[in-house]
């Protein structure tokens, strides 16, 4: 309890002075946006670590297959007492992520063998692997997000994951770079 104390002046003063630098330079972002945004860099960083690239790569696709899933899926007319309302849209998130996670379930399954074959462990190529997954999921959510909410983002977050040109590198920066990099390894190969 007695750190805690300590430390929450510090913390605070390192806060504000973070978020006096940001504004200096052109960012207008609150700080539990800046949480959010070194959450999700570290969290990408994390994954790619842990699971690797082959596993992060599922992850990337199985988020493109979801993303068509939800599109193509009646979800309103299935369970209409779900998804008929905007203020229920943590369900389509979560259905968005269930997605996800049955996609990878079965594509690690049936494509794992394939892949290992071939496993670059760069550590360059699983973290923007990762980073790519999660910007392709946060940008996702923010389509099932309210209006209402939407409007509580700062400009910048909203410019990174919500317009639809950050929407389209979000979707296809990743397949270009899949495509660089197996053809990089190709190319290695023969040599």
């Amino acid at each position: 309890m007695e750190l805690q104390a300590i430390a929450a002046p510090f913390f605070a003063l390192y806060t504000e002075i973070s978020m006096n630098q940001l504004a200096n330079i052109g960012l207008n972002i609150t700080s539990w946006e800046l949480v959010i945004l070194l959450f999700l860099l570290g969290g990408g960083f994390l994954l790619g670590i842990l699971l690797g690239r082959n596993r992060v790569f599922f992850l990337l696709l199985g988020s493109y297959i979801s993303l068509a899933l939800m599109t193509v899926i009646p979800f309103k007319k299935i369970f209409p007492e779900y998804f008929d309302n905007e203020e229920n849209f943590v369900v389509t998130i979560v259905a968005f992520l269930i997605l996800i996670g049955i996609v990878y379930f079965l594509l690690s399954r049936s494509l794992r063998k394939s892949l290992k074959k071939s496993a670059n462990k760069s550590l360059f190529q699983v973290f923007f692997l990762s980073l790519f997954f999660i910007g392709i999921v946060v940008s996702v959510v923010f389509l099932f997000f309210p209006k209402d909410l939407i409007k509580e983002f700062s400009p910048m977050v909203l410019k990174i994951f919500n317009t639809s040109t950050a929407r389209i590198l979000w979707l296809v920066v990743p397949l270009i770079f899949i495509g660089i990099f197996k053809g990089r390894q190709t190319m290695v190969k023969r040599k």
